[in-house]
């Protein structure tokens, strides 16, 4: 293989390992959750709620308020004791999202981002609905990155009224509790997009990156040449020695024709295109993507 071709083999390794550094940014970083709360009401006083944080009117600290979200918030949950259903028999326009069906949304308040319920379709389309028991995962988008979350909680339309043993439905409505029902929600894990540096702007983040990745292919490109002008020195060098050699057999001809072809044989040219500065090339490029890596901010 001649160095050229091994050069370029090497630069494109090199730009995947940036390219995969740039990928490092967009990773998702793990709400510390600590579940203590059961699951409660809503404000409309029947419909199923898992407060996560919640200190208005509540006294719920399941995360911490000073974990920094930023594009989005996603919770993932598990459901029991539905017992096959999928709906409501009447809608509630306060939490439903797709008509009586079974759903589930994220609320509550993180700076600049507000929602409490789907009144004004507030929701959107940023609901999951739910099918049954079983594992789930909904997700709030926000518009802007928040530095604190003031209250956040997973919101159902789900009316406890309508499950419970009959003994528990023979009761009024205001003797009944939402955790005799045998219903049960659940959250499982709670993530958030991965925040920049404080002052580090995804501009100046390319700047780096392009800089680091210009000084290292600057320097493989000196590497290459430095081992290019070696290979053609060494090639000069042996060219000259096989000349000798044949001189050697011409004055010596009419003693030993045959020893004399035999020594011009065993001299053998170094191969065009010699690899001594291979691995000074490669190791240059690899900066690019170690320094798009520095460049990032570590998870």
């Amino acid at each position: 293989m001649r160095l050229k071709n091994i050069f370029a083999a090497a630069a494109a390794f090199s730009l995947c390992a940036v390219s995969f550094a740039s990928l490092g940014a967009s990773a998702e970083v793990t709400i510390s959750y600590n579940p203590t709360a059961e699951i409660s009401c809503g404000d409309d006083g029947v419909s199923m709620r898992k407060n996560i944080l919640n200190t208005w009117g509540n006294n719920v600290t399941d995360i911490d308020a000073n974990n920094a979200v930023t594009d989005y918030i996603t919770v993932n949950f598990t459901v029991s004791g539905l017992n096959g259903a999928t709906s409501n028999a009447e809608a509630n326009a306060t939490y439903d999202c797709n008509g009586t069906n079974f759903v589930a949304f994220l609320a509550g308040s993180a700076g600049g981002n507000t929602r409490h319920n789907n009144k004004n379709g507030e929701i959107g389309d940023q609901y999951v609905t739910i099918t049954g028991d079983g594992d789930y995962s909904v997700t709030w988008n926000l518009e802007s990155a928040s530095a604190s979350i003031e209250c956040l909680y997973l919101q159902t339309n789900i009316n406890y009224l309508a499950f419970g043993s009959d003994e528990e439905k023979a009761k009024k409505d205001s003797e009944r509790e939402i955790t005799d029902s045998g219903l049960s929600l659940t959250v499982t894990s709670i993530t958030t997009g991965d925040a920049q540096e404080e002052g580090t702007s995804e501009e100046e983040t390319s700047a780096e990156t392009e800089a680091a990745t210009e000084a290292a292919t600057e320097a493989a490109t000196e590497a290459a040449s430095e081992s290019t002008a070696a290979a053609e020195s060494t090639e000069k060098a042996a060219t000259t020695t096989t000349t000798k050699a044949a001189t050697t057999t011409t004055a010596a001809a009419g003693a030993s024709t045959t020893t004399a072809v035999t020594t011009a044989s065993t001299v053998t040219n170094t191969p065009t295109g010699d690899t001594s500065g291979i691995p000074a090339a490669v190791a240059a490029l690899a900066v690019a993507g170690a320094a798009a890596v520095v460049s990032k901010k570590k998870d």
